[in-house]
């Protein structure tokens, strides 16, 4: 039988949870007006997403704090959108790679006003660059996998620099994309999600996508 402290944990990491997402709602929906997250007082997210102040303060001790959860939310999932791809790799098919880009795209335009916010804040406050350097580190370490599990099987070129090529396909995907949708339209996603797809394929597999 669950103890008393069980539930309690549980359900207060389920208050969390929705506190979370409810400030995430609220920040999308007011940078989608046009706001920058630097204008963005806690009253009005804390208003915006149907919270007190106080509730807010409970969560977060800043507004930084707040955008670095939201951004390891948004990370995680884009994380679980190139699985898409990492989880079958041994399947040696180009499809998986397009699928996974395709994926990453749509969360990429879905949460754009908030990575938009977290790359502007990168550039200028350390400790927003550091986290955002961690969680791009994060999916460079899945690639890295990769591409050590294809070299095993010698589907990807044994030759390639593991570390830097993950490293560098890292950026390229997340520079591509963020510089990519913020000026086009939905219905060219495709073309560029077959676009990264065909470059990642092309600089590991030994074997053309066809």
């Amino acid at each position: 039988m669950p103890s008393v402290t069980r539930k309690t944990q549980a359900s207060r990491q389920e208050r969390r949870t929705e506190i979370e997402r409810q400030l995430l709602d609220a920040t999308e929906r007011l940078m989608g007006e046009g706001l920058a997250f630097t204008e963005l007082s806690v009253d009005r997210l804390a208003t915006e997403a149907g919270i007190s102040r106080a509730t807010f303060y409970v969560y977060f001790e800043d507004k930084g704090q707040l955008l670095r959860t939201m951004a390891a939310r948004v990370f995680g999932e884009l994380a679980d959108g190139a699985r898409t791809w990492w989880d079958v790799v041994e399947r040696h098919d180009p499809e998986d790679v397009r699928k996974s880009m395709a994926t990453i795209i749509d969360i990429y335009r879905r949460h754009q006003a908030l990575l938009t916010a977290v790359i502007e804040m990168a550039a200028y406050d350390p400790e927003v660059g550091e986290f955002y350097q961690q969680l791009l580190d994060g999916i460079a370490g899945g690639t890295r996998d990769v591409i050590e599990r294809g070299k095993a099987n010698g589907s990807i070129r044994a030759a390639l620099p593991t570390r830097e090529i993950a490293s560098g396909l890292t950026w390229v995907v997340e520079r591509t994309v963020h510089q990519t949708v913020r000026f086009t339209t939905p219905e060219q996603d495709g073309a560029l999600a077959r676009a990264l797809a065909e470059i990642i394929w092309s600089t590991l597999y030994l074997e053309p996508a066809g």
